[in-house]
């Protein structure tokens, strides 16, 4: 690369950080026309014709509908640019700055709304657009506002577990995330997860071949099996009788011919896990432990097995 087309890089990357994407690409189109054979200025151009259509397309929505749909297009970019994004690492960073400092302001200017359910997920996005910025410590704090405003939802524990991981704070992030997975694994969205410890244990179940929503729910089991999630709280009396009450319901829909039994199966095992931890802690008499590791076994030998051998 030149030094000229290396200035115009520079300085198109200043741009794109503070979403002025089209004067970018202008900017990088001249910078082609001395270098036609500058791969990084071909792909510079390419991803901001992709924001400028996005950009072009939001102003007539409400400020948290822009922000959804910044958050939306990110996911069909970082599709769309693949293994690219590995070689132009310094291009995608410059657009996920300007992107998602764009879509703060949008959730920032929505923040007023008084319906709870919407205010905790504008809080929850604002959050995950600090997290990607790198403000963690602020992302943290907007999620645990979230979290106050509409607790027990799946997505926002993920968060919060998420950013005291990426914080250090591994015992806190362990026994969030196991928490996430148990209120609901179908409801985190694993795309905007970014601390090693839970990115490496989906990619673990990934190898070994799920996928969709049995992939969310085997992560909780395997979560589990690796020894990741380690750290556990003492169910309240009411939990123990919702948790008792959803393994009768899942069980039962497991002799239904007709259910989902890939996703059915994996979110059971996990119940039993729950149960049992709640059996230990509460001291109760191992025959109770015995009847739950029968039914494991029954359900998956394998499982069964990886479990008894590590847990207990």
């Amino acid at each position: 690369m030149g030094i000229q087309s290396e200035n115009a890089l520079c300085d198109a990357f200043k741009l794109i950080e503070i979403c002025n994407i089209s004067e970018a690409s202008e900017m990088l189109k001249d910078a082609l026309t001395i270098n036609l054979d500058d791969e990084s200025i071909v792909f510079a151009i390419k991803c901001c014709g992709f924001w400028i259509d996005t950009l072009n397309s939001i102003p007539s929505l409400s400020s948290f509908e822009q922000g959804e749909t910044l958050l939306n297009q990110w996911k069909q970019f970082v599709f769309i640019t693949g293994k690219k994004s590995e070689k132009y690492e310094r291009t995608i960073y410059s657009f996920k700055k300007g992107i998602f400092s764009l879509a703060l302001e949008c959730y920032s200017k929505a923040a007023d709304e008084k319906d709870s359910r919407l205010k905790s997920e504008i809080l929850r996005k604002t959050g995950l657009c600090y997290k990607k910025l790198g403000s963690y410590e602020v992302a943290l704090n907007f999620l645990r506002e979230a979290n106050g405003t509409l607790s027990g939802q799946a997505a926002i524990v993920a968060e919060v577990a998420d950013c005291y991981a990426l914080c250090g704070e591994t015992k806190n992030a362990k026994m969030l995330f196991r928490e996430a997975f148990y209120i609901d694994a179908k409801k985190i969205d694993f795309f905007f997860l970014d601390s090693p410890m839970i990115k490496a244990l989906i990619n673990k179940v990934e190898e070994i071949g799920y996928t969709g929503e049995a992939l969310q729910e085997w992560v909780a089991v395997y979560g589990v099996i690796l020894e990741v999630f380690t750290v556990k709280r003492l169910l309240r009396a009411q939990e123990v009788i919702r948790l008792r009450q959803e393994i009768f319901a899942r069980e039962s829909e497991m002799k239904d011919p007709g259910s989902n039994k890939e996703v059915i199966k994996p979110r059971l095992l996990n119940l039993y896990f729950w149960l049992i931890d709640y059996y230990i802690s509460s001291k109760e008499k191992s025959s109770s432990i015995s009847e739950v590791m029968l039914k494991m076994k029954i359900l998956d030998p394998e499982i069964h097995n990886l479990y008894r051998f590590g847990n207990l």
